[in-house]
């Protein structure tokens, strides 16, 4: 009875190195493909030896690309600080008129009707607003006139209350 187990072992024994050498096989066979192409065969130990000078190499690129996207992410963001046009705003007394001039980046938000509303608040009737985009400015000219021409109209209290839209 116990050459019948003893042999039984055996075979299981036999059987499951048989699959650990198909496994690793299999594995290395998939390794082998994962490098890049050789002409000769080479032995397990050259593969292994090859896997990892190429896994350095991977990792040395990686880390090279990661530099190059930090430059990059720099660089980009450095030309959409430039890109950012700081408002100016220009308000002219012209006897009875009015003329507001302001110069934006496209990137800057603001309502006009909000700007209009003040001129029609301190007394001013619009006579005409444009729009001009020139690049990556947009230039705003709005032209009034005083509702009553004896009184006119505060441009420098105009001009505060404007100011405190854009900044």
């Amino acid at each position: 009875m116990d050459n019948g187990n003893g042999a039984s072992m055996r075979i299981s024994r036999c059987f499951v190195e048989r699959e650990r050498r198909k496994h690793m096989k299999c594995l290395f066979t998939k390794l082998s493909s994962l490098l890049p192409i050789q002409q000769t065969k080479m032995s397990v130990p050259e593969m292994v030896d090859q896997a990892t000078a190429y896994v350095k190499e991977l990792q040395g690129r990686l880390e090279q690309h990661k530099g190059t996207k930090v430059q990059l992410e720099r660089t980009c963001e450095m030309r959409k600080r430039k890109r950012m046009i700081r408002p100016v705003l220009n308000v002219r007394d012209l006897g009875y008129n009015l003329e507001v001039n302001l110069i934006t980046g496209l990137n800057v938000e603001f309502a006009l009707s909000d700007f209009i509303n003040i001129l029609q608040e301190e007394g001013a009737d619009i006579l005409s607003a444009t729009c001009h985009h020139a690049g990556d400015k947009a230039i705003y000219t709005i032209l009034c006139q005083a509702i009553y021409p004896r009184i006119g109209i505060e441009t420098s209290s105009v001009h505060e209350r404007l100011k405190s839209l854009i900044c």
